[in-house]
């Protein structure tokens, strides 16, 4: 005979992302900004870091949801990226194309409306492995250049 237990599943205590994106809204406008910095003239490689961060965890939460649309959004803002960064090792000055530009206004549209329907727990988790995975591409580039 088997003990009883408690068929309910327990999920962890955390705010909806809507409530955090309310309650901190400078996460959508830095997002903004940077776009408007790249369609100005003036970015820097700060307003890159934004837009890299924002593709970089929508990317693993689309991901652990098996959102492929959203995917694909997230692979278009990465060509984007990767075209600003050669761009930037070539020429040291940050600038984008209109379709360069198009591509991360869809990546900031989605990531705003992907992560209102979201739980709590994904962006936290998205978070964290963000966190784990740029943690360990650095401990490996020290190994490589103590090598």
């Amino acid at each position: 005979m088997s003990r009883k237990s408690c068929k309910r599943t327990h999920h962890r205590l955390v705010a909806p992302t809507i409530v955090a994106l309310h309650l901190n809204p400078e996460v959508s406008l830095q997002e903004r900004q940077a776009i408007a910095a790249l369609r100005g003239g003036w970015a820097t490689t700060a307003h890159f870091n934004i837009l890299a961060d924002c593709r970089d965890m929508l990317m693993l939460a689309a991901s652990e949801k098996a959102d492929k649309s959203t995917e694909i959004c997230c692979d278009l803002a990465g060509i984007a990226l990767m075209n600003l960064k050669d761009r930037y090792i070539a020429k040291k000055r940050m600038g984008a194309t209109g379709d360069e530009l198009q591509a991360l206004d869809l990546l900031v549209d989605t990531s705003e409306d992907f992560w209102k329907r979201q739980g709590g727990g994904l962006f936290i988790d998205a978070e964290a492995a963000l966190q784990r995975a740029r943690l360990m591409r650095a401990e490996e580039a020290s190994l490589r250049d103590a090598a």
